[in-house]
């Protein structure tokens, strides 16, 4: 058995609040898993942390597709697997050949850009909508958050997308931290929180099960880590629960805004490590 994954107090207890922020992400605030990520990491040698969380990640997945699973924006999930895919690849490239707190930090950076931006831009819009305006003819009707078709978004907007939903697959391939971008795709194509967490839930499920055997082909899963793994599950649990109501106490500006602040905090802690 690999000696760094022996069942210390330091790994069982810093592994069970790992687990924790991981259940809370999944059915609460999705940006919190890159923190139970970072927790992890700081009590076991990255390679067999990516092995003990990817079991607990694809239980918390199937827990959320469980509750959330209806609210799942099918067109926005279509149009993210081209960018997540090539996203996948290059991570899995990346843990193959390059220095992995290279790619780290490069994920961080994007994370830390990214999440401010959305923050800074997500604040001015709310300053503007304050402003006593004249009217200026008739209001436009909402998009539908639903499957239905919506305005093509511009040119801009589309390679912004392209480049989170990239992030979002090297960023959980090498790091267990697709969260962030993830959510970030999500909040900039305008669905609801519901949908959002739906989303998260069903992508996150195929991708991690899409890992497995590349985690298990790098020696990431074994029956040791497994056996890691089994042992956190109750913290995992209580997580679960606890976001499952959180989740619904929560107001959809103040959301949004939580979620934009945890992103640029995930970022700025890969970008630091």
């Amino acid at each position: 058995m690999d000696p760094a994954l022996d069942l210390t107090v330091t790994v069982v207890v810093g592994g069970t609040v790992a687990a924790l922020l991981m259940g809370l992400s999944k059915t609460g605030l999705p940006p919190l898993g890159a923190f139970g990520a970072a927790v992890i990491a700081s009590v076991l040698p990255p390679v067999q942390a990516a092995g003990v969380a990817l079991p607990l990640l694809i239980v918390g997945d199937l827990v959320a597709v469980s509750a959330y699973g209806r609210d799942v924006r099918w067109r926005v999930l279509r149009g993210l697997l081209p960018s997540v895919t090539l996203g996948l690849i290059v991570g899995f490239a990346a843990l193959r050949w390059a220095p992995p707190d290279v790619s780290a930090r490069i994920v961080g950076a994007l994370l830390l850009l990214a999440g401010l931006g959305d923050l800074v831009r997500q604040l001015a819009a709310r300053r503007a909508r304050r402003r006593p305006r004249r009217p200026a003819g008739p209001t436009p009707e909402p998009v539908p958050d639903g499957d239905a078709a919506p305005t093509r978004p511009r040119l801009r907007e589309r390679v912004i997308r392209t480049a989170l939903g990239a992030t979002a697959g090297v960023s959980t391939m090498i790091a267990n931290a697709g969260g962030p971008p993830m959510s970030l795709y999500l909040l900039r194509a305008g669905i609801s929180r519901a949908g959002l967490l739906g989303t998260v839930a069903l992508f996150f499920l195929t991708v991690n099960v899409a890992k497995l055997p590349f985690s298990a082909g790098l020696g990431l899963v074994s029956p040791a880590s497994l056996h890691v793994s089994l042992v956190l599950l109750p913290g995992l649990v209580a997580g679960l629960v606890l976001g499952k109501l959180v989740a619904h106490r929560i107001s959809g500006p103040v959301f949004s805004t939580v979620v934009l602040i945890a992103t640029s905090a995930a970022g700025a802690r890969l970008l630091l490590a």
